[in-house]
């Protein structure tokens, strides 16, 4: 854990920042590559990747706010203190997927190809995000006996949570489980040829791995759903499970549209 790489006088560079950064860089030029040979504006490319940023921060920072009003009874520009921490992923998610497809209906005729171009980015900005949760020291997993278990320093909150407690690694599995689908999405290009086929496959499987690798995870207060047969659940696996169904029922519509209009167009992979 290291969340702050250096100080500059008033200015202190946070390592989640800089991988937040990092990954909104990476993942637009990734794209941007890609919307080249799928014959896709570069522009447009730009002007999603900025709306989708924005509408992220919105969204995660909305959900956390919601889901812990008992930490906000203070006024309410402490919304706008992100530096402080406190987002939910999937309130981004879901609302950079809806502004998104809003702003891609009203610019192109070809809404899924621009999808299945930035899909890629999805999980690669992901992966390289984590890295900043774990350097950051949130995110963090339950106390464990395994090998590979960490120890986040005295003065962290995971042991403030967990005194004297080795944890799951719960960031770096997420970490790790994206760049695998990094690649698995990069190789399906080649194998599905409908438009929209690997933007949703992308969101399934990111969705998938989170609700597994939430059950590692430490949640508390309004986040914790409750117990199953000993299993934890909590409101992100509720949510990881929604986008499941809705990307398998979205790829098999998209897949049998395409069959039925005779239309195999798909270059983006």
């Amino acid at each position: 854990m290291h969340p702050e790489i250096t100080s500059l006088g008033p200015l202190h560079l946070k390592f989640y920042g800089l991988a937040l950064t990092t990954s909104f860089l990476v993942g637009t030029f990734l794209a941007m590559r890609r919307a080249r040979k799928a014959g896709v504006s570069e522009d447009l490319i730009v002007w999603l990747s900025l709306l989708v940023l924005a509408l992220a921060v919105v969204g995660s920072r909305t959900l956390y706010v919601v889901t812990h009003l008992d930490e906000f009874g203070r006024p309410p520009l402490d919304f706008f203190k992100l530096w402080e921490g406190g987002l939910s992923m999937y309130g981004g998610v879901v609302l950079a997927v809806a502004g998104g497809l809003a702003f891609l209906r009203a610019r192109t005729k070809t809404v899924w190809l621009v999808c299945d171009v930035v899909a890629p980015s999805i999980a690669l900005g992901e992966a390289i995000t984590r890295l900043g949760c774990f350097m950051n020291g949130c995110c963090f997993g339950t106390p464990t006996d395994l090998p590979w278990a960490v120890r986040f320093p005295d003065d962290s909150f995971s042991a403030m949570v967990f005194p004297g407690c080795a944890l799951q690694p719960s960031q770096l599995y997420s970490f790790a489980a994206a760049l695998v689908v990094f690649f698995l999405v990069l190789g399906a290009g080649r194998r599905i040829k409908y438009a929209g086929g690997l933007f949703w496959l992308c969101i399934l499987l990111l969705s998938c791995a989170r609700f597994l690798i939430d059950f590692t995870r430490y949640y508390g207060g309004s986040d914790f759903l409750g117990r199953l047969d000993g299993l934890s659940f909590n409101n992100n696996q509720l949510v990881a499970l929604c986008l499941v169904v809705v990307s398998a029922v979205a790829m098999r519509v998209l897949k049998a549209r395409s069959r039925a209009s005779g239309d195999g167009r798909r270059s983006a992979g």
